[in-house]
């Protein structure tokens, strides 16, 4: 059956919303050259995470007084592992004794070495350092797990909640970035989030991610533009860390694999 007719059939009735939304006129859309050129400017999610990232990476908290760069830096250099570490998050952690995503990672040093509460997932602080290990790990290729027991669970259940449609309007990120891929919604492109998805060349969104968002004037992490999405699509926003949401981060992570991290990215 072509594309075309197993979109129309998945979209009409149940987003209909979201089909007066979408252009099909490509004219309407950013162009590849304009986007090109909005992207040359100062990243403000860079100066973010030197500064602010940066400065907490170095901060003594604590009762040990402790800071990250305490057990991380070595001759004045960040440990590789460290360094890297975003490319290959969400994966399994000992200590949590499950799958868990970079920022839980920085909760679970937080309280076990450094012995002070937590910032919060959704805090300024936690996505400053979040930020900041993603901005050392630039150039470094995404190698997400999902081969081994407990990643292949998270990876299906991950592709589960992306095919899931829910809330008021009936949609999924699979509508948007699968069937609706190469149409135009608000002035972008909507693509695959992977390389390619039925011939259409993909974003690898998980290589840019955490960005600066200019509408929002400030950077956000992956978990926390899956939150935007589910807003703007009329769901329950899924909370940030639960299972749900760290097997999605996993699934779109992995659609990445091999890419280089170019982070922080810069977007509208």
């Amino acid at each position: 059956m072509k594309k075309s007719v197993i979109l129309g059939a998945l979209l009409v009735g149940s987003a209909l919303l979201f089909n007066q939304a979408i252009s099909k006129e490509p004219g309407e859309a950013i162009s590849e050259e304009d986007w090109a050129l909005y992207q040359e400017g100062i990243n403000p999610g860079e100066v973010f995470a030197e500064e602010e990232g940066g400065g907490l990476f170095e901060k003594p908290m604590g009762p040990k007084n402790l800071s990250c760069a305490s057990c991380h830096v070595k001759d004045g250099e960040v440990e590789e592992r460290v360094a890297t570490a975003a490319a290959y998050y969400p994966k399994f952690d000992k200590d949590a004794g499950m799958i868990i995503n970079l920022e839980q990672r920085i909760q679970i040093c937080q309280s076990k070495y450094q012995e002070v509460k937590p910032f919060s997932l959704k805090s300024k602080e936690n996505t400053a350092l979040t930020t900041y290990l993603y901005y050392l790990a630039q150039g470094t290729k995404i190698n997400v797990d999902t081969t081994s027991p407990v990643a292949k669970e998270y990876y299906d259940y991950g592709r589960y909640v992306f095919t899931l449609k829910r809330g008021k309007r009936n949609l999924s990120c699979q509508v948007c970035h699968e069937f609706a891929a190469g149409k135009v919604l608000r002035m972008q492109w909507l693509k695959p989030l992977g390389f390619e998805y039925n011939g259409i060349k993909g974003t690898t969104a998980a290589d840019h991610w955490p960005a600066f968002r200019m509408t929002k004037n400030k950077v956000q992490t992956l978990q926390q533009r899956f939150q935007g999405c589910q807003k703007q699509a009329g769901q329950k926003k899924l909370p940030l860390g639960s299972k749900e949401m760290v097997a999605l981060e996993l699934y779109v992570k992995s659609l990445s694999n091999g890419a280089e991290l170019k982070t922080p990215g810069l977007r509208r």
